[in-house]
C-alpha cells in the first residue's frame, strides 16, 4: 500500500509524516520529483551563463565553448542525483555503523531525497535574482589574444556580473536551507533506520557538514 506525502507537513510537522510514511510502500516518485525540480533549476542558472558568454566568444572558440559547457551542464544535473545518493549512502552506513540501524537501504533513499525540499525553495530564491543579474549584464567581447594572455579571463567576468550583495544574500539563503535540511534529515532517519533521533542527527550531521564546505566554497569563489 503507497502513501502520498503531504508537503505541507514536511514543512510544519516533518516528525508526524515520516511516522506515517513508514507504515506505508516505499515510494520514490515525489522524493525524485523534488530532486529533478532542483537539478533543473541549476541546470538552468548553468545554461543561461554559457549561453551569455558563448555571444563574446571569439567565433573559432564559442561552438568549442558551448559543447564544453553544455557538458558541465549536464554533469551537473546528474551530479545532483549522485548527491542524493552519495548522502543517502553514508547516512546509511553510519547509522548502520555505529547505532545497528534497521530498515533497508530503498527507505533510507527515499526518506532523505526529502531533505532536498528546503534547496528547492532555497533555488527558487537564488536562482531568479541570478538569472535576472546575467539577463541584464552587459559583457564586452572577449578576444583570443585575451584568452591567450589570461585564462582566468571568463571566471572573471561570471564574477563581474553577479553583485556581491546577491553572493551574501545566497549565502545566508543557504545557511537557512543546511539548517532546515539537517532538521528533516534527522528525523527521516530517525523512521528509516529505527533509531534515536540523536543518534539520527549525529549520522545526518557529519554528511550535511561535507554538504555545506562544498557548497560554501563554490559560493566564496565568487567573492
Amino acid at each position: 500500500m503507497s502513501y502520498t506525502p503531504d508537503i505541507m507537513k514536511l514543512i510544519s510537522n516533518p516528525d508526524e509524516l515520516f511516522a506515517e510514511m513508514r507504515e506505508y510502500d516505499t515510494k520514490l516518485s515525489k522524493p525524485a520529483l523534488i530532486v529533478l525540480l532542483l537539478a533543473t533549476l541549476v541546470a538552468l542558472n548553468q545554461y543561461t551563463i554559457i549561453t551569455k558568454l558563448s555571444e563574446v566568444m571569439p567565433d573559432r572558440l564559442s561552438v568549442f565553448f558551448k559543447i564544453g559547457g553544455y557538458i558541465g551542464i549536464i554533469s551537473s544535473f546528474v551530479g545532483v542525483f549522485a548527491v542524493w545518493v552519495i548522502i543517502a549512502v553514508i547516512m546509511h552506513g553510519l547509522s548502520a555503523f555505529f547505532f545497528e540501524g534497521e530498515g533497508d537501504f530503498r527507505r533510507t533513499f527515499e526518506f532523505v531525497g526529502y531533505g532536498f525540499f528546503p534547496s528547492l525553495v532555497g533555488s527558487l530564491i537564488t536562482v531568479p535574482m541570478s538569472l535576472y543579474y546575467i539577463a541584464i549584464a552587459r559583457i564586452p567581447e572577449i578576444s583570443l589574444v585575451q584568452l591567450q594572455q589570461n585564462p582566468d579571463v571568463v571566471r572573471a567576468i561570471i564574477v563581474s556580473i553577479i553583485p556581491k550583495d546577491l553572493i551574501y544574500s545566497n549565502l545566508i539563503v543557504n545557511i537557512a536551507v543546511i539548517m532546515w535540511s539537517l532538521t528533516i534529515w534527522s528525523f527521516a532517519l530517525r523512521y528509516a533506520r529505527e533509531i534515536e533521533l540523536k543518534e539520527a542527527f549525529v549520522c545526518a550531521i557529519i554528511p550535511t557538514v561535507l554538504f555545506t564546505v562544498y557548497q560554501f566554497w563554490s559560493i566564496l569563489k565568487l567573492l
